[in-house]
């Protein structure tokens, strides 16, 4: 998929936002080709220029915007931008293994960063220990953002803040400069059609793999989401490693694929948790959006 989405024609919601804020973005539109399924693009340095409030049909400009981000040695604004594009409209496809593995591919592909290519190296080097011990532990690096759908929510939020200790996960550690996390959202949710429980957890194992220090992550109030934090705490509760929760993702995809089970994964793998959850997803087998 092209860069940049409806910035330039009818689209407005977070892609399209983001390129009207930081407009110079849509330079990339004129010279990015379209991506692969294991491609991502990063863009470095872009300026915020204005505020804004709404979504979709309510957004609106909000007046002038400073951007007090610090500058970088090349005087750019320290602001790094990643766009991966997630299936569209995928249906009961995005239960299937080729679904699962193009979205936690194509996140890692974003996630990941130039500066740790050795490491990663040498992590898929030792491939077989990491087996043979169940994988590296999926740390509790994943943070919940306020549920504002103004990108405003993020001011004032700092690493250091959301920043979790890797010692003893089994991650070598890195000079503080490289130490970037991620601010994620609903990825490839909303127009796209995508169950935003399962991409919040591969997104989180592709972060993991990727050995970002933590996750901000945006629920943007969505009610399917609203038990994520338990189910995060549940999770590190039990000390998973991320190839254990690979796993159980690909056992539950493989269940709903095959229609043995209509419950979102989040019930599905702590029914305790909420009752009416079996209404939030049967929506994200089969649904007609417009994304393409």
């Amino acid at each position: 998929m092209y860069l940049g989405g409806g910035a330039l024609v009818r689209g407005c919601v977070q892609e399209e936002i983001r390129f009207m804020f930081n407009p110079e973005l849509i330079a990339g539109m004129l010279f990015l080709p379209c991506m692969a399924d294991n491609e991502a693009i990063e863009i470095v340095g872009t300026e915020r220029f204005s505020s804004y409030t709404g979504y979709a049909s309510s957004f609106r400009f909000n007046g002038d915007y400073v951007d007090k981000k610090d500058i970088d040695v090349l005087g750019r604004r320290k602001t790094r931008i990643v766009a991966i594009d997630a299936l569209c409209c995928p249906g009961k496809s995005q239960y299937r293994l080729e679904g699962l593995l193009r979205e936690i591919n194509k996140a890692f592909c974003g996630f990941m960063d130039q500066c740790k290519c050795h490491q990663y190296q040498q992590l898929f080097k030792d491939d077989q220990t990491v087996k043979a011990t169940g994988g590296r532990s999926i740390v509790n690096l994943l943070s919940l953002g306020h549920t504002s759908t103004s990108s405003q929510a993020t001011e004032g939020t700092s690493g250091n803040q959301l920043a979790r200790n890797h010692k003893g996960h089994g991650c070598p550690p890195f000079d503080n400069q490289h130490e970037i996390g991620v601010v994620t959202g609903n990825w490839g949710c909303g127009a796209f059609g995508g169950d935003p429980q399962l991409k919040a957890m591969l997104q989180w194992i592709a972060a993991s793999q990727a050995m970002r220090p933590f996750i901000l992550y945006y629920t943007f109030g969505l009610e399917a989401l609203q038990m994520l934090e338990q189910v995060i705490q549940w999770i590190v509760s039990h000390k998973w490693t991320a190839g254990e929760l690979w796993n159980v993702l690909v056992e539950y995809s493989s269940q709903r694929s095959r229609e043995k089970t209509r419950v979102g994964f989040f019930n599905w793998l702590i029914p305790s948790l909420s009752s009416h959850d079996d209404m939030l997803n049967d929506s994200y087998d089969d649904q007609t959006c417009s994304c393409c």
